[in-house]
């Protein structure tokens, strides 16, 4: 039997509902279901909780739902489906999926939502070519809402098959239909918004980009949207970074901040806003934002969070590896003890891109931190992966960090092809500046600051370099300082790193 569920009902207008919803405007959704009597309450409480991710939520509400019309129960199948399907109870998901659309027809408003859910399912299952039969039927709705989610659900699977600009295409056609829909699903909208942004971050795509920028400043920002509308706002930043306009960065990375939905969030601002001041040579602002994003990290729980939030302990690793080894190693250890990965969403934790990002803040701060030997290993494994997924700029700061680990040039030269599309950004700076760092051989030292060295390299303290070789702590804090000059590094860790390994470095000539 076939069923039209989206009928109206006495007390519940159903359509003012609908449009709040596809506003992004929640507490107006909220108001609307007092309207309702119990089970459609619970139904169109259901329908909110899945735009605001609340999955467990609608499970509790709808597993122990009473008699009710089929229309109801077709509804209730189709909410309690997609919710089990999130929460990764794929079988039970499909099975309710299913079973809802035996009672569904084409042309049902509740029959493209179904294939929706049944299509994102398929996905987390890695069942692609079932996901894209179930966008599929979704393309030929009369709905463009339908059809941008289809557009969406085909990006996530160019996704998992690495063809990127295939997947800028099709969430580039989900905004086309969007913007021909009568009434525009704002969710959908930031959803595309939101993984374009990200891509523009990561790919010189400087006409999406555009079309990035001039999207999201016509977007009626609602309060169900904030965690999109920080996190478009954090990457638009990002780009202006590496175009090199890094006052605009610095104003985007504040107004991040300001529009960050948890404290969480806030440290990574923090943190961006360090990174930028450190890379651009204002250490005071650098040191200033790092205490910030400290003192916010020490009294919040990371156990409670499973995003991109959580990298944020790996840069403040990252960034305390310069200026303090104990701290760096307590926020290393943290990160290793959470049991989730960062970024889960990206395609349920299998995306190795999310160990990219975590592989290179660890191999960085193992290398301020003296440990050479998982640091090069962490950077390489970071390499490897940006150099799959085309991740020019940041396979360069890996390529960076490789070359100031080992000295081996040919890193250099790899780290310049990489940058090559971002000319203006303070990494072409710092690779130009290594591509033209004349070097000269470690014998080239003299003889008293290389006696230093081995006793640095042998883990010395300077009170006992002085007791060693007879000289005054004084005279050994100038002659380390004159070598960090010599060597180019800024802590006794980095002068560690650069002297670990097994071949003679060469060091940069300071003159």
């Amino acid at each position: 039997m076939h069923i039209t569920v989206r009928q109206a009902r006495p007390g519940f207008d159903h359509d003012e509902f609908e449009s709040a919803l596809k506003a992004a405007d929640y507490e107006r959704c909220r108001d609307l279901i007092q309207a309702g009597d119990a089970l459609e309450g619970a139904l169109a409480s259901a329908r909110l909780a899945i735009r605001e991710r609340r999955f467990v939520d609608v499970i509790g509400a709808l597993s122990e739902f009473p008699a009710a019309p089929v229309a109801m129960r077709a509804e209730r199948d189709v909410l309690l489906g997609a919710a089990l399907g999130s929460t990764r109870d794929y079988v039970a998901g499909r099975r309710l999926i299913d079973r809802a659309l035996n009672d569904l027809a084409p042309g049902d408003p509740l029959y493209d939502e179904a294939f929706y859910h049944k299509a994102a399912i398929a996905w987390m299952q890695h069942e692609h070519r079932e996901a894209e039969d179930a966008a599929t039927v979704q393309l030929n709705s009369s709905d463009p809402n339908n059809r941008a989610r289809a557009r969406i659900v085909l990006s996530w699977i160019a996704l998992r098959r690495g063809e990127v600009l295939r997947q800028v295409d099709e969430l580039q056609k989900a905004l086309d239909e969007l913007d021909v829909a009568p009434e525009p699903d704002q969710y959908f909208r930031a959803n595309a918004l939101f993984t374009l942004a990200l891509l523009c971050r990561e790919l010189p795509l400087r006409d999406v980009a555009e079309r990035v920028r001039s999207i999201f400043d016509a977007m009626p920002w609602t309060p169900g949207l904030q965690l999109a509308h920080f996190q478009i706002t954090r990457f638009i930043a990002a780009m202006e970074e590496l175009e090199g306009n890094e006052l605009a960065a610095f104003a985007g990375f504040k107004k991040a901040t300001r529009l960050a939905p948890s404290e969480h969030w806030s440290v990574l601002c923090f943190l961006d806003r360090a990174l930028l001041a450190k890379n651009t040579g204002e250490t005071a602002f650098a040191a200033e934002q790092l205490q910030d994003a400290h003192e916010i990290a020490q009294r919040v729980s990371w156990n409670e969070v499973t995003g991109e939030e959580r990298s944020a302990l790996l840069v403040l690793a990252e960034l305390f590896a310069y200026e303090n080894a104990a701290i760096a190693e307590q926020y290393l250890a943290r990160f290793r003890s959470l049991t989730a990965s960062v970024i889960p969403l990206l395609s349920y934790g299998t995306d190795p891109r999310v160990r990219g990002f975590e592989a290179y803040s660890q191999g960085v701060a193992w290398l301020r931190l003296g440990d050479a030997g998982e640091g090069k290993a962490a950077l390489t494994e970071a390499w490897d992966i940006f150099e799959d997924f085309n991740y020019a700029w940041r396979a360069a700061l890996c390529a960076l960090g490789l070359f100031e680990a080992t000295r081996d040039r040919r890193w250099v030269h790899r780290a310049a092809r990489k940058i090559d599309p971002w000319p203006r950004s303070w990494i072409a700076r710092r690779i130009a500046e290594a591509g033209s760092a004349a070097v000269v051989p470690l014998e080239r030292i003299p003889p008293a600051k290389r006696e230093v060295l081995e006793l640095v390299r042998a883990g010395r303290r300077n009170s006992e370099i002085a007791r060693v070789l007879g000289r005054s702590p004084h005279t050994v804090r100038n002659q380390l300082a004159q070598l960090f000059q010599t060597f180019n590094v800024k802590s006794r860790a980095e002068l560690v790193a650069v002297l670990s390994r097994p071949v003679v470095p060469l060091i940069r000539r300071t003159n």
